[in-house]
């Protein structure tokens, strides 16, 4: 609680995740004194828990949408990674959100499911999600460099993603691929670009992710710790940690750093530190030429 009055002043939207957040007792009573604060909250879940009584608390507690993880339309994809019988829960948990709380339908994108994207999106759609956002894999934690797409289909599917957003009624949004920047601009008019989602790596610059423990990292694959909410302020820690400092400077190393687009994507830090060590060097997952 003590932290919610310490960020409430920023406004920010809070974002509860895990792990899974349903699993905590208190989830809830942190999440209403949120909203009494001013601040929005929403809740990221797998979806398995969401029973009937499970979404009349977070309508209660004034969650403003809950986005949940299917990594493919069917048993068959989304089982493979989250656990068999995860998907029919999943379903099951969305079913009753319907039509009491906006949810999205976030996806993970591997080797395994590369096919499955368009798939899965019309699912969200059929659904009523709000939301289809991508994510693409960093490997840290579960996600191994096995599993990654290789640049060229990144870049495909980044592509194919635009010209979707042109006849596609939900919204939807790339993660962890800052290239979408660079893509949509070289593909789509600057008219076809309004209201598209096409940022660089908000790590550390718009979006922190804070542990259980306190730790503050610039983003929750990017396990650099700029400091800890225990000790010290968050703003403080805000404001002056050289871990955010740096990444907000965006003085990056190797391609990125003589990349054209280096200010419209940037790359993805939290892969480059998975892949070197340094989250100021190149983005590996990156298609674009050499500069």
């Amino acid at each position: 609680l003590a932290f919610i009055d310490q960020v409430a002043p920023l406004k920010p939207m809070i974002i509860l995740s895990g792990g899974e957040p349903l699993l905590r007792t208190d989830v809830f009573i942190l999440a209403e004194y949120a909203r009494k604060q001013g601040v929005r909250v929403s809740l990221a879940t797998n979806g398995t828990l969401l029973s009937p009584e499970m979404v009349e608390k977070i309508k209660g507690a004034g969650i403003m949408r809950v986005s949940i993880s299917l990594d493919g339309p069917d048993p068959e994809t989304h089982d493979a990674t989250r656990g068999s019988g995860s998907f029919d829960l999943s379903m099951r948990g969305i079913e009753n959100l319907r039509d009491k709380v906006d949810f999205q339908i976030n996806m993970t994108i591997t080797k395994e499911n590369l096919d499955q994207v368009g798939a899965t999106m019309d699912l969200a759609e059929r659904l009523g999600a709000v939301a289809f956002h991508l994510f693409f894999l960093v490997p840290t934690g579960r996600g191994s460099e096995e599993e990654l797409v290789r640049p060229k289909e990144q870049d495909e599917i980044l592509r194919w993603v635009a010209e979707e957003c042109k006849k596609r009624a939900i919204e939807v949004k790339v993660t962890c691929a800052p290239q979408y920047g660079r893509v949509i601009r070289e593909i789509l008019t600057e008219a076809e670009r309004t209201g598209m989602m096409g940022s660089s790596c908000l790590a550390g610059t718009s979006f922190v992710f804070v542990s259980r423990t306190g730790d503050v990292c610039p983003c929750g694959y990017l396990p650099v710790v700029a400091g800890n909410v225990r000790i010290e302020s968050f703003p403080v820690i805000w404001e002056n940690s050289p871990v955010f400092l740096d990444l907000r400077k965006r003085e990056l190393l190797g391609r990125c750093g003589r990349c054209d687009y280096r200010k419209v994507c940037g790359g993805c830090r939290a892969r480059a530190y998975a892949k070197t060590g340094d989250y100021l060097e190149s983005d590996p997952l990156c298609s674009y030429g050499e500069v």
